[in-house]
C-alpha cells in the first residue's frame, strides 16, 4: 500500500478531520495553552478569511519570521485553504539575509514575532522593508503593532470575516495538491540561499513517511522545538494534523526547558539533533528529570556519537531510530530500523525509507560499485521539483527523470545501510589522499570527553591542505591532544589525523542545532588573509 494511498488532497484537510472526529483532543501546546483541534479549526478558517479579506491571491507568496508557537500554526494551515505559499525566515537571520528571501520570493506580507532574543523585529524590519516592494504590510505575533503598516494578530481574531465563508470554500476548491505551500530557504554555504518550493503532496507524504517510521498514534504527544522555517520544523506539523489528534509541545530549543517539558507533559516522541542530546546530557542535574514517558527517539542532522547513544540508551529510550533527512526531500529519505545495534546508530543513517530511490553516482552521475563512495541521487514523492525563482540551480540539481543530486558524499555497508562521508565541497587533499571531515569527526566523537567537534581544511604550503579539529569537551572534561592523537589511530589512517587542534567552549550554530562550518571555514580564511598581510 503507498503512502499516498487515501491520502487527502490538502493538509489542511487533516486539520479539518480532526476538528470533526475529535474536535476536544489537544492539538497544541504552548505554555499554559492548550489549543483543541475544534479551537485550531476555527482559527485557521479566520485567519484564511481573513486573508481573503485584505487580497491574498492563490500562489501569493507570505513570509513569517517565528518560533514554535499557535499563530505560525494557524498561518500554515490557512494558507493551505487558500492556496498561498508560506515562506521561512530564520530568527537569528541577518538583516541582509532576511532582505534576500524577502526579495527572492517577492513576499506580500510578513508575519513576524515582536521580540525575541532582544531583537524588536519591528525596528528590524522599518530598515529592511524601504528595499523590499512587493511586502504590503505586517502581522505582529504577541504584542501591539506599531508601524503604520503593522496589525497585531490578536486583533485580526477578534474581527469577524464570515462573509468571506463562501468564498473561501470557492478557492479552496482551486487549490490542487501539486500546488507550492511553503519555501524552505537553504543555508546558503555554497553560495546564494535557495528556495526549495514544497507542494502539499510533497509535505503530505513526508508527514506520512514520518508517522510510518514512528509508527505514531492518537495518544502521543511530541515536542517540536525545531525551526519552524526549517523543513523538520514544518513536516512536524503536518504530522500532528495527519495523525489524527496527537499533541504537539510548543517551545524552542533550550536543554533544561526541554527536559522539563518532557517530564512535565509525558512526551512520547522526542526529535533532535545530536549536539541538542549532548547539550541536555551536560546539563548538572539531568538525573533528576523523569523521561520515562519516550517511546521513541529520533535522531537526525548527523550519526550520533557512541557515547550519546549509550546515554541515550540508558536514561531516555531504547527505541531509537537515526535518519537522514533534506531539505529537497522534504524531510527524512533513509533511517535505521527497530532494534539495530548502536553500531549501526552510530556509523549509518539507515535504508532508504518506503517509496523513495537511492542511488550513489560519480562525477559523470553514472551509478559506483557497492562499497565505493559516491554523490547520493534521491527520487521519490516528497523530492522537489524546483528552487524557487532559480531555474539554473534547479537544472544543475534535478534531472528529467526526477532525480535530484545532493552533493552528499556516502556509501553503502555490507547491510546496505547508507554511511555518511560528508558534503562533496567539504573534502579536503592532503598530501594527495582524499580526506572526508565527517569520518574525521565521527573518529574524534568516540574519544571520553568529546561534546562536539567539527573538522575543516586548513591551507598548507607542503601538503595543500590539512585538517584542523574545533573540539569542545563536555564540561569538567581536559582533553589531552597526545592522547587524543593516539586513539584516533585506531580508527583512522594517519593522513586522516587532524594536524592541528583548536578547544571552545562552544561552536557556532544553525537554528536546527547543527555545527555551522561556514563560520569555522570564514574564520581560516581570515586568518591566512592576515598572515599574509603581516608576511
Amino acid at each position: 500500500m503507498s503512502f499516498t494511498d487515501g491520502a487527502l488532497n490538502l493538509l489542511s484537510d487533516y486539520v479539518k478531520k480532526g476538528a470533526q472526529e475529535k474536535p476536544n483532543h489537544i492539538a497544541f501546546i504552548h505554555g499554559e495553552n492548550k489549543i483543541t483541534y475544534e479551537q485550531l479549526a476555527r482559527q485557521v478558517e479566520k485567519l484564511a478569511c481573513y486573508l481573503l479579506k485584505i487580497g491574498v491571491a492563490k500562489g501569493d507568496r507570505i513570509a513569517y519570521l517565528s518560533v514554535p508557537r499557535p499563530e505560525f500554526f494557524y498561518l500554515y494551515m490557512a494558507a493551505s485553504r487558500i492556496g498561498a505559499i508560506i515562506v521561512g525566515i530564520g530568527t537569528r537571520q541577518s538583516d541582509r539575509e532576511i532582505e534576500y528571501v524577502l526579495n527572492n520570493s517577492e513576499a506580500s506580507y510578513i508575519f513576524t514575532l515582536y521580540s525575541m532574543y532582544e531583537f524588536d523585529y519591528q525596528e528590524r524590519f522599518a530598515k529592511i522593508l524601504p528595499v523590499c516592494p512587493s511586502v504590503k504590510g505586517m502581522v505582529i505575533f504577541g504584542g501591539e503593532a506599531r508601524l503604520s503598516n503593522a496589525i497585531a494578530f490578536d486583533e485580526i481574531m477578534e474581527g469577524d470575516y464570515s462573509e468571506y465563508k463562501d468564498a473561501l470554500l470557492e478557492r479552496e476548491a482551486q487549490v490542487s495538491t501539486d500546488d507550492g505551500l511553503i519555501i524552505v530557504y537553504t543555508s546558503g554555504s555554497t553560495g546564494v540561499p535557495k528556495g526549495a518550493l514544497m507542494s502539499h503532496k510533497n509535505i503530505i507524504h513526508m508527514s506520512l513517511v514520518e508517522l510510518g517510521m514512528c509508527e505514531a498514534n492518537t495518544d502521543d504527544i511530541w515536542i517540536n522545538h525545531l525551526p519552524v522555517n526549517h523543513v523538520s520544523g514544518a513536516t512536524e506539523v503536518g504530522a500532528t494534523a495527519i495523525v489524527g489528534n496527537c499533541t504537539q509541545v510548543l517551545e524552542p530549543f533550550n536543554p533544561q526547558k526541554a527536559l522539563e517539558l518532557i517530564e512535565r507533559h509525558k512526551v512520547t516522541i522526542l526529535g533532535q539533533v545530536p549536539t541538542m542530546f549532548a547539550m541536555e546530557f551536560a546539563m548538572p542535574d539531568y538525573d533528576k528529570y523523569d523521561l520515562s514517558s519516550l517511546r521513541i527517539v529520533v535522531i537526525s542532522g548527523a550519526p550520533a556519537p557512541m557515547e550519546t547513544l549509550k546515554q541515550m540508551h540508558a536514561t531516555m529510550c531504547d527505541n531509537c531510530y537515526n535518519c537522514l533527512g533534506l531539505t529537497e526531500v522534504s524531510g527524512l529519505i533513509t533511517y535505521t530500523a527497530p532494534g539495530d545495534s548502536l553500531e549501526t546508530l552510530n556509523l549509518t543513517v539507515g535504508k532508504v525509507a518506503p517509496e523513495f530511490e537511492l542511488k550513489l553516482v560519480d562525477e559523470l552521475r553514472r551509478e559506483v560499485p557497492r562499497g565505493q563512495i559516491g554523490e547520493i541521487a534521491y527520487r521519490g514523492t516528497s523530492v522537489i521539483k524546483e528552487y524557487f525563482k532559480l531555474p539554473e540551480a534547479t537544472k544543475a540539481a534535478f534531472d528529467d527523470d526526477g532525480w535530484f543530486y545532493s552533493g552528499d558524499l556516502g556509501m553503502f555497508d555490507e547491510n546496505d545501510n547508507l554511511r555518511m562521508v560528508g558534503r562533496s565541497k567539504e573534502m579536503y587533499i592532503t598530501n594527495g589522499e582524499n580526506i572526508y571531515p565527517a569520518e574525521v569527526e565521527d573518529a574524534i566523537m568516540r574519544f571520553p570527553g568529546v561534546m562536539m567537534c567539527a573538522c575543516v581544511a586548513v591551507p598548507h604550503e607542503i601538503a595543500g591542505e590539512i585538517g584542523r579539529a574545533y573540539i569542545v569537551p563536555l564540561p569538567g572534561n581536559e582533553i589531552n591532544v597526545d592522547d587524543l592523537k593516539e586513539f584516533l589511530k585506531e580508527y583512522l589512517a594517519s593522513y586522516k589525523i587532524p594536524r592541528e587542534y583548536v578547544f571552545r567552549d562552544m561552536l557556532p550554530m544553525t537554528m536546527l542545532g547543527k555545527i555551522e562550518k561556514k563560520i569555522l571555514r570564514q574564520e581560516v580564511e581570515a586568518e591566512m588573509q592576515a598572515k599574509k598581510q603581516s608576511k
